[in-house]
């Protein structure tokens, strides 16, 4: 069942919910009367579907693109059972099944380049195009801890929503801060009858991902490579975390990742940090989605 949200008519794009398995995800989809494969963006650990919105404005009118909630975030549902990354790989399959959507490019941030990494691996008839976008391997170790200590340390109320959103108005790596930015981050954010604010991503959602997603799994990554068939373009932050010295993409990493798939290509922006990647202007990181997705080829 799909259901449609009737305030998607004064958006660019609509939004549904559609069942797959024994949950809702909850989509936002800019539809086009584009023939090319459509693009399914999958969002950051603790993001949601509104991080595409760069995106969307970069291929609105020129490819289809779908952002789902992966489930316990945005709008989908957050079951109290499985998460990890198997169970969100077949939640999305089957919403893709649901969709009649047989052949897609990926396009994932952080953790969701690591889940586009295992569609693109595990299904090579369903994904003819792979953008990772500072994800998709095992981060360097600075990343690594700057990463668990973030996500260890996660504050989950906060008296008031400015007080949550000046936290990223405030950081260096956000700027120039956006309208796109800024609705996504108060996204993050459900007003409690106390009016005080929680995380929309809630403690139990979060540790239940962390506590699937084993050592064993992410260890993985760079095996998969070799079975990626498709083209495929990796985006780089040229900052990490929290500084130059937290890149989560560093030289041995690309190299790695460059070992196992050899026709990557890879771009840079220098600028960026590992979440301003998808939302600061970038007309590299621009000219690099359209050209690999022959975009300016049809002007």
């Amino acid at each position: 069942m799909i259901v449609f949200e009737t305030e998607a008519r004064t958006k660019p794009y609509k939004s549904y919910r559609i069942t797959t398995g024994r949950v809702r995800l909850n989509v936002l989809d800019w539809d086009s009367n584009s023939t090319e494969p459509p693009i399914l963006f999958l969002h950051a650990f603790t993001a949601n579907g509104l991080a595409s919105l760069t995106f969307g404005k970069l291929l609105n009118g020129r490819r289809r693109l779908l952002a789902p909630d992966l489930r316990g975030r945005g709008r989908s549902d957050m079951p109290a059972g499985e998460y990890g990354l198997l169970t969100h790989l077949n939640d999305l399959i089957g919403l893709m099944d649901r969709l009649r959507l047989v052949r897609f490019v990926v396009l994932g941030h952080s953790f969701g380049a690591t889940l586009s990494l295992f569609m693109a691996a595990k299904y090579p008839e369903r994904v003819s195009g792979l953008i990772l976008v500072d994800g998709g391997a095992l981060p360097g170790e600075e990343a690594q801890q700057s990463l668990a200590a973030y996500y260890g340390n996660l504050t989950y109320r906060y008296p008031s929503a400015e007080q949550y959103v000046s936290r990223f108005q405030a950081a260096p790596l956000y700027q120039p801060w956006t309208p796109e930015l800024e609705t996504l981050v108060r996204s993050n954010l459900r007003q409690q009858p106390d009016d005080t604010f929680i995380r929309n991503v809630p403690r139990y959602v979060v540790e239940a991902d962390r506590r699937r997603e084993d050592n064993a799994m992410w260890e993985q990554l760079p095996s998969l490579y070799r079975d990626v068939r498709c083209p495929v373009l990796i985006l780089r932050a040229g900052q990490g975390v929290i500084g130059k010295e937290d890149q989560v993409l560093p030289d041995p990493v690309i190299s790695q990742m460059q070992a196992g798939m050899p026709a990557a290509k890879v771009v840079t922006i220098e600028s960026a940090g590992h979440t301003s990647v998808i939302t600061i202007p970038s007309e590299e990181r621009d000219q690099a989605l359209s050209q690999f997705l022959g975009l300016n080829d049809e002007r």
